[in-house]
């Protein structure tokens, strides 16, 4: 039981590190000093910073964050010698995948709807979707069925 809280720690940390990363590093001229000349630093920064790929990072490790907490209430409340460990490592890995899932179907909307969605983003913007984003993912994660749930309500999905 210890190390899934230093597991669930450590996953909470690196989404408030993967987040301030987004919030506080400008993308647009380190992308357009790698047109300029290819820096691995700058493209390693881009990679965590530039607001698709950071949403990307976040959902996953909110969707990890929901599936460890609901592991974590699960042991408290059936007692951790009850919990298959196989089926607990799968349905953590599983909320993973739907946080995955959902920044997926996010970014196939917001592609379709915009030709350039995250060309100039602002601190504003990336604050309301990467709030959002992490909230639905870590919610998939606590509880997969509420993202089918989720996909259900859209018309045509």
């Amino acid at each position: 039981m210890l190390p899934k809280y230093f597991l669930t720690f450590a996953c909470l940390t690196l989404w408030l590190l993967t987040f301030s990363i987004g919030a506080f590093i400008d993308t647009n001229p380190l992308r357009a000093g790698l047109n300029q000349q290819f820096v691995f630093r700058d493209f390693l920064l881009v990679v965590l910073a530039w607001t698709p790929t950071n949403l990307g990072i976040l959902s996953i490790l909110a969707g990890l964050s929901g599936a460890l907490c609901h592991s974590l209430l699960r042991g408290l409340e059936v007692g951790e010698e009850q919990i298959s460990p196989i089926k607990e490592s799968s349905r953590i890995l599983g909320g993973a995948i739907a946080g995955l899932m959902f920044y997926l179907s996010l970014m196939a909307g917001a592609f379709l709807l915009m030709n350039e969605p995250f060309d100039v983003t602002t601190k504003e913007q990336y604050f309301r979707i990467s709030g959002v984003v992490s909230l639905i993912a870590f919610l998939a994660g606590f509880r997969p069925d509420l993202l089918r749930r989720i996909w259900d309500k859209i018309p045509g999905f």
